[in-house]
């Protein structure tokens, strides 16, 4: 194997193409002869998905239980539980 080392070009000096294809060798990654292969193309707008929520809610108020006297006691208990499930295709 040969080494080709190129001393006498300055850093500004610019090579036009046909100069460019003179230099060939190297070591490249990848081979320049296109490999095709076949692609086959496919659209499909069917979705299948498969989405489950499971909740509990358990809610226990205390508040004054067991008073037979007791008067003015307010229990205000708000709770709120939602759940969305959304596929978007």
């Amino acid at each position: 194997m040969t080494t080709l080392t190129i001393k006498d070009l300055s850093s500004a000096a610019t090579l036009d193409s046909k100069r460019m294809h003179a230099v060939r060798g190297g070591m490249s990654y990848l081979p320049f002869a296109a490999v095709y292969s076949p692609v086959k193309l496919s659209i499909d707008k069917s979705i299948t998905a498969v989405q489950e929520i499971a909740q509990m809610q358990s809610v226990t108020n205390l508040n004054g239980n067991g008073s037979a006297f007791l008067d003015h006691v307010k229990s205000d208990v708000r709770t709120n539980q939602n759940a969305t499930n959304n596929i978007f295709g």
